[in-house]
C-alpha cells in the first residue's frame, strides 16, 4: 500500500491539571511528529481558561523549538480540535502550519483576503470589523493576546499565507417560534407589541407544548430575531436577548431596543435543531471541500457539552464528516463571519472554515 501523503498542518491538544507551559510542551509533543519533519512556517496556540497565566518565555522557547518566526496566541473560554475539546478547566490546542500554509500582519493595503481575528466585545468598533473579511471570535475581557513572545491589547490577527481554498460551514442552531412582525411599540428597551400583539402574550402563545410545561419560562434558551430593512434575506438576524417579563404591561425587556422600523419574532436555542443544522452544513461543505488540509472553528460558548446535556454533538458531527482532519478552535462569547459580503457578529452558533491547498503537496 502506498503512504498516505503529509498534511501541512497538525494539531496537539493536552488537558490536565498541570501549569499552561507544561500543558503547552504536551501539546506540541503531540503535533510535533504529524508534520514527519516538515518545516513550521506558523503556529496558532489556544490556552483554556481565558485567565490563564502563560511566561513570555516559554513563548520564546517555543519559536526556538519550532524555528518558527510567526506565533499567535490566545487565552480563551474553551478549545477544541479534532481529538477532543475542553472548557473551564486547563487547556492547550495547538496547530503547526507547513508551507505552503503560513500567517502574514495585515497591511492597510489588504484586499481579497480573509483576516484571522481575535478581539475582545470592547474592541469590536465598526472601523476595525468591516476592514476587511473577517473570521474569529470576540472575547471578554480577561482574554490575553501575544503576537510572537509579545503581549498585545489586540485584537490580534493575521492572513492565511498561501494558495488557499477556503469553504465555511455555518451551523446557527435556532429554531424560529412565530414569524417575523413590525415592532409596533416600544419604551427603550420595553417591547410591548409586535404589530397587534402584546409581546409577552405572543411569546407565551408561541413556545413549543414542552417548554410551556416547565415550572419557569427558560429565558437564557429565548432570543428576539431582529430583521432590518433591505437586509439581505439570507443574512442571520441580529439575536437579542431577552432580559426579563413586564407582567404589568405585558412586555418583554431586551438587552436593547429594536430598530423602528425592524421587523422581530420569537427563536429557541434548540439542541436538536443545533445538530440538524451542523449536519447539514458539514454534510454541504464535505460535497464541496471533501479532503480539506485543516479547519478553524469557533464556538459560542452556549454550544458546549451542556447545551447538548453531555457531549458537544458538533463536535462528534466534525469527526462523523471529516475523520482525522486537523482542526483547532475555541469556545467563546461571538463569532465573526463574513455574510452576504459584509463582517456579521454572531451568537451562539458553530462555524467551521475549511483550507485547503490548490496544488498537491506529500
Amino acid at each position: 500500500m502506498g503512504r498516505a501523503p503529509l498534511r501541512p498542518a497538525s494539531t496537539g491538544l493536552a488537558i490536565g491539571p498541570q501549569a499552561p507551559q507544561e500543558l503547552l510542551h504536551r501539546a506540541l509533543a503531540r503535533a510535533i511528529p504529524k508534520l514527519a519533519g516538515q518545516p513550521v512556517s506558523a503556529a496558532l496556540c489556544l490556552f483554556s481558561p481565558s485567565l490563564a497565566r502563560i511566561a513570555p518565555e516559554a513563548i520564546r522557547q517555543v519559536m526556538r523549538q519550532l524555528a518558527c518566526l510567526r506565533l499567535l496566541v490566545a487565552t480563551v473560554p474553551g478549545v477544541i480540535t479534532e481529538e477532543g475539546y475542553a472548557i473551564g478547566e486547563n487547556a492547550c490546542a495547538v496547530l503547526l502550519l507547513a508551507p505552503p500554509f503560513g500567517l502574514s500582519p495585515v497591511t492597510a493595503q489588504v484586499q481579497d483576503q480573509t483576516i484571522l481575528s481575535m478581539a475582545r466585545l470592547e474592541q469590536c468598533h465598526g472601523a476595525w470589523l468591516q476592514r476587511a473579511p473577517r473570521m474569529g471570535f470576540l472575547s471578554g475581557r480577561g482574554t490575553r493576546f501575544w503576537q510572537n513572545a509579545q503581549p498585545i491589547p489586540g485584537p490580534c490577527e493575521a492572513l492565511v499565507e498561501g494558495a488557499v481554498r477556503l469553504q465555511a460551514a455555518y451551523s446557527p442552531g435556532m429554531r424560529p417560534l412565530n414569524t417575523p412582525l413590525a415592532v409596533s411599540l416600544q419604551e427603550g428597551n420595553l417591547l410591548l407589541r409586535l404589530e397587534r400583539y402584546s409581546a409577552l402574550p405572543l411569546l407565551a402563545q408561541s413556545l413549543p407544548f414542552s417548554i410551556r410545561e416547565e415550572a419557569r419560562l427558560p429565558l437564557e434558551r429565548l432570543l428576539v430575531g431582529e430583521l432590518r430593512p433591505g437586509q439581505p434575506s439570507a443574512a442571520p438576524p441580529q439575536w437579542i436577548h431577552i432580559r426579563a417579563t413586564d407582567l404589568n404591561r405585558s412586555g418583554l425587556w431586551l438587552e436593547r431596543s429594536l430598530a423602528a422600523d425592524a421587523r422581530a419574532f420569537f427563536a429557541l436555542r434548540d439542541p436538536q435543531v443545533a445538530e440538524r443544522d451542523t449536519r447539514m452544513a458539514l454534510s454541504t461543505a464535505r460535497a464541496s471541500q471533501p479532503a480539506p488540509d485543516f479547519a478553524w472553528v469557533f464556538s459560542s460558548v452556549g454550544r458546549d457539552a451542556a447545551f447538548f446535556s453531555g457531549s458537544d454533538r458538533d463536535h462528534a458531527l466534525w469527526q462523523e464528516f471529516f475523520p482525522g482532519v486537523p482542526c483547532i478552535g475555541a469556545y467563546d462569547l461571538a463569532e465573526i463571519a463574513p455574510i452576504e459580503e459584509e463582517n456579521r457578529i454572531l451568537r451562539y452558533s458553530k462555524i467551521f472554515y475549511l483550507f485547503s491547498a490548490q496544488t498537491e503537496y506529500g
